[in-house]
């Protein structure tokens, strides 16, 4: 599970980062390509490149999550295979 959530947030995180640019680029020329109004304020590229840090680091989190688990319970299955006695594993 948690190799296809960092997969899929970095996928989410790439493409909001490739829309963030595009629409900073027609914005250099003053074409608004993506300002959507809300209640709050307006959706922009700056919005997109948000969303791109907030995905990314998402997916190095789950990452590093899912390494350390797996690590961990390997060690912990290491440290009861060294308590049973060699005799008992047959």
């Amino acid at each position: 599970m948690g190799k296809q959530i960092s997969v899929a947030t970095y996928w989410l995180g790439s493409f909001c980062a490739v829309t963030g640019l595009v629409a900073r680029a027609f914005d250099v020329f003053g074409v608004s390509l993506v300002g959507i109004s809300t209640k709050g304020s307006e959706i922009t590229y700056h919005s997109l490149m948000n969303g791109t840090l907030f995905f990314y680091s998402i997916s190095i989190a789950t990452i590093l999550y899912s390494r350390f688990c797996v690590r961990t319970s390997i060690s912990a299955i290491d440290k009861n295979s060294e308590k049973v006695p060699e005799n008992a594993k047959s």
